[in-house]
């Protein structure tokens, strides 16, 4: 019988062995404890120190740079200028973590300068990134444009966040359904092999669902320091400061955003360290880091992890059977100890991190194990005499509440009476659901479903849950609840431990911080950056309704007169003032938000342009310049109000609210106390520099001292001059030549292009005539501003420069734009009708860069087709370019008419141009624009080329 009994003991023990290391195994593979790994990483990790990477060098996009450069976002054409920059240094590469997924309208030839720029350097990165719509259920990548994908290097910029919101890790090839990018830090390792990779990957087909985004080769990364460790330079100063371009030769620059609330941050093992998030550029310099230094942290598979911590606890369990040992509290310890010291040290030696979670849990659990039969009857012991109060109950914060088998209270520490505002004595023997409020829900109906699952429905399975409980007292207390269930040695349930955390101040703090970020603290209004998501939220809510949003651009006018006078305090209490006289008379509905200083600004999208808006403003206007009261005086001020449209003036918030201001301080300029709407006109700033330019050209236009060049358009197959086109530049006496983009925007403002446009047709003609007289007949093209256009009298001005010079009108050609027409279709057709009639030809100017062009065609006596040079340019090089051009030709033959290419350059765009039937060019290979003398000799040649 004793046999027998120690059989049995043998073989319990053995089982419970076995369940042990199954336990380890499968808590190590499954990684349980992975939020426990990664303290234990990171206090190991950041154990050793790295020295400083002094060949990464971040190009910081910082305050400093906007300062200098402006509101983001910059024209592309800048960031081609770092890029020539770089290169004239022989940088080997250069990343930008910078999305170029967009044209920029504003600027269309700033992304033509940046791809000229990528493909010279040769050595460029830029990112792609999944994007996930939670709408559509759809993942998309985010590239750049084609245009800069032809000739850049592309990494992914996938940042994975580990479940406790750190990236200790990076991916080192991702894609969507294939790992087919590799990350931006190892392409700036070597692009060219980067390069090579895309080229083979990218031309396999995907299919079209499902879509997901697959990860690959994951490496932990060792940070080189805390936040800031890398060397940084200011952008600007790269840009215009040559000693700061010199310290980045023989270095790998990575460009990116440092500003403050800009860019992406994120919190890493050495955050804690400053105190202080990581810039994503920082984060990719770790990487590149690295993968250069071969600083690479490989992570052990889930399956060797689980092997080793199964021989790991076997190998402690074999040697304290062997050696016949006690396992004690210091032994098991040192074990503990052990274990972590070998994980650290394969960590260093080898770079392989081992999670030691499960094999520290399952050497922890060795000791109840080892000791069960004394654990056992201490609890047994603990539940007969009933001692279930105890001074570490009492003393923790956190309430503890334990039940019986059948789920009555028998016991609540203080800490638990504190939380429900409750006694024991009063709550003793009721069940567990009665005194949390979870039983008695309105319709019979439970307000915390989760909770009630967990502290009814799921007696036999522990869990933890967050839910909002009501007290004896009718409070409400946000709580977190853990549940676990105690067990005898036969496992018959005794009971449950059900843990409170009364987290209600820790969720209202997170609430007020929340609150914090996105609200002025002075006015609790909605700060910049809060009121930039409402508008894009606002855009949301309208698009194709026709309806618009209004914004209106407050300041206060002279305010700093109040800071002087009464101190910085008084101001403050005037904002406060100020903005709640807004608020009571916009009410909640309307968007009210400062934008900074003493500026605020109003979004509305139930306002009419012709009616409400300036009934509003002036209502504005009025109420604000009634008398405030601080400190017992009398304070009057007035405001400036700017007005702008969405999508009227521009199709993002950033655009609009922009151009609001920009009327504002028009405004404010005219004296104040006024409101005005935004328009081309308000939007000039005008500067010392600009107004002596004025007075210049004025006087220029008096005295007739602008210069009209010509340049010929030649019948490339017989190389006669068939026609030529004046261009109109100024000789400047200080600045030089100017070209018409320098000065005919200021002759636009200042109410002269009329002026300067009679001149040239007048001085276009004369030309004509004479060459005409000398036997050289030819006709002559003259750009047509828009505001020439759309003047009635225009024809009339025509008529009277052909009578005056004697020139035929047959012999005229006035060019036009599509910009100068699509505002205004119906005036533009009746002038363009009148002049039809003189028998003078019309040329559509810059063909296929507009969005009404076939229309023009269609509506308008067009008669000449002339080809952007932005077509002819790339003509020989770019596919697609010679499809539109060969479909324009092809366009205007149908329709009877003379096609004209511009911007000819190569003898090669000469001859694709005659293959396709393509008979008149114009440019820089057969002629500059030349004076009248110039062109007079070349006419006595009668051939080009």
């Amino acid at each position: 019988m004793i046999q027998a009994g120690q059989l049995r003991k043998h073989r319990s023990f053995a089982i419970r062995i076995v369940i042990l290391l199954a336990g380890v195994a499968f808590i190590a593979y499954t990684e349980v404890l992975e939020r426990f790994d990664f303290i234990l990483y990171d206090k190991i990790a950041t154990l050793q120190q790295y020295p400083q990477d002094p060949d990464v060098v971040i190009v910081a996009i910082d305050d400093e740079s906007f300062k200098t450069l402006g509101r983001w976002p910059w024209s592309r054409g800048v960031h081609a200028e770092l890029i020539n920059r770089l290169r004239s240094i022989d940088n080997q590469a250069v990343a930008l973590d910078l999305l170029f997924s967009e044209p920029q309208d504003s600027d269309p030839y700033a992304d033509h300068l940046l791809a000229y720029a990528i493909a010279e350097h040769g050595n460029v990165i830029l990112p792609v990134a999944p994007v996930f719509d939670a709408d559509t259920q759809l993942l998309t990548l985010v590239q750049p444009l084609p245009l800069f994908t032809q000739q850049a290097v592309l990494g992914h910029v996938d940042v994975e966040l580990d479940s406790d919101g750190v990236a200790r890790r990076v991916f080192l090839s991702a894609g969507i359904n294939a790992p087919a990018w590799p990350a931006l830090g190892l392409a700036l390792t070597n692009p060219a092999a980067a390069k090579a990779i895309y080229q083979l990957q990218n031309p396999v087909a995907v299919p079209e669902q499902p879509e997901h985004w697959v990860r690959a080769q994951q490496a932990l990364i060792p940070y080189a320091g805390e936040p800031g460790s890398f060397r940084r330079i200011s952008y600007a100063r790269v840009l215009f400061d040559d000693e700061a371009l010199a310290s980045l030769r023989n270095k790998t620059v990575i460009v990116g955003m440092t500003a403050a609330g800009m860019g992406t941050r994120f919190a890493t093992p050495v955050s804690p360290l400053n105190h202080q998030l990581m810039t994503g550029v920082e984060w990719h310099a770790n990487v590149f880091s690295m993968l250069a230094t071969g600083r690479i942290i490989h992570p052990a598979p889930a399956a060797i992890t689980a092997a080793i911590a199964v021989f790991w606890v076997s190998a402690i369990l074999v040697i304290i059977a062997w050696t016949g040992k006690n396992l004690t509290i210091p032994l098991l310890l040192a074990l503990m100890i052990a274990g972590l010291f070998l994980c650290g040290l394969i960590l260093a030696l080898n770079r392989i991190w081992i999670p030691p979670g499960a094999a520290l849990l399952g050497t922890l659990s060795l000791y109840p194990l080892w000791n069960w039969r004394r654990i056992n009857e201490f609890l047994r012991t603990f539940w007969i005499d009933k001692t279930h109060s105890n001074a570490a109950l009492e003393s923790i914060g956190d309430g503890v509440i334990i039940t019986d088998a059948f789920d009555h209270v028998i016991y609540i520490n203080k800490g638990a009476e504190t939380i429900l505002r409750t006694q024991l004595k009063q709550i003793k023997g009721k069940l567990l659901t009665e005194i949390l409020g979870l039983d008695n829900q309105n319709n019979g109906s439970s307000a915390n479903p989760a909770g009630k699952d967990i502290l009814d429905g799921g007696l036999h399975k522990p869990g933890m849950v967050e839910c909002v409980l009501k007290t004896a007292q009718g409070n409400e207390r946000t709580v977190r609840i853990t549940r676990n269930q105690l067990f005898d040695d036969q496992k018959a349930m005794m009971g449950s431990v059900i843990a409170m955390t009364d987290i209600t101040d820790r969720i209202e703090l997170a609430q007020q911080v929340a609150h914090q970020q996105s609200h002025d603290a002075l006015t609790k209004l909605p700060n910049r950056s809060r009121l930039l998501a409402q508008f894009d939220s606002l855009i949301q809510t309208i698009p194709n309704t026709g309806k618009n949003i209004t914004v209106f651009f407050v300041t206060l006018d002279n305010f700093k007169k109040i800071n002087d006078a009464m101190g910085h305090h008084a101001g403050d209490k005037l904002l406060k003032l100020v903005s709640s006289r807004l608020f009571d008379i916009v009410g909640a509905e309307v968007i009210l938000a400062r934008w900074g200083g003493d500026e605020f600004v109003l979004l509305f999208n139930r306002l009419e342009k012709e009616n409400s808006a300036p009934e509003m403003a002036q209502r504005i206007l009025d109420t604000i310049r009634q008398q405030f009261e601080i400190d017992g005086f009398e304070v009057f001020v007035s405001v400036s109000i700017g007005v702008s449209f969405y999508p009227e003036v521009g199709l993002t918030g950033e655009t609009v609210l922009e151009r609001a201001g920009t009327a504002m301080y028009r405004v404010k300029k005219d004296g104040g106390n006024h409101f005005g709407f935004y328009s081309a006109e308000s939007s000039v700033v005008w500067t010392r520099d600009q107004l002596e330019l004025e007075r210049e050209l004025r006087a220029a236009i008096k005295n007739d001292e602008l210069q009209v060049l010509f340049q010929p358009i030649v019948n490339a197959q017989s190389h006669h001059i068939a026609r030529i086109e004046a261009l109109v530049r100024w000789l400047h006496p200080k600045r030089g030549y100017l070209s018409p983009s320098e000065f005919l925007p200021l002759a636009e403002d200042i109410g002269q292009i009329e002026q300067l446009g009679e001149i040239v047709l007048k001085t276009s003609c004369a030309a004509a005539y004479n060459l005409l007289q000398l036997g050289y007949p030819v006709n002559v093209s003259v750009n047509v501003n828009p505001r020439q256009l759309l003047n009635k009298n225009f024809p009339q001005t025509i008529v009277q420069v052909l009578h005056d010079t004697g020139l035929p009108a047959k012999s005229l050609i006035l060019e036009i734009t599509e910009s100068a027409i699509v505002n205004d279709m119906e005036r533009v057709s009746k002038v363009l009708e009148e002049i039809k009639r003189l028998d003078i030809l019309i040329a559509l100017d810059d063909f296929g860069t507009g969005y009404s062009s076939l229309t023009l065609l269609r509506e308008l006596p067009i008669d000449i087709l002339k080809i952007d040079k932005s077509f002819v340019r790339t003509l020989d090089q770019n596919r697609n370019d010679l499809k539109i051009v060969q479909a324009i030709i092809g366009l205007g033959k149908n329709l009877g008419l003379t096609v004209i290419a511009e911007g000819v350059e190569t003898e090669r765009q000469v001859k694709l141009l005659l293959q396709h039937a393509c008979y008149f060019h114009q440019g820089y290979y057969f002629s500059r624009p030349i004076p009248y003398e110039a062109l007079y000799n070349l006419m006595q040649h009668k051939l080009l080329r």
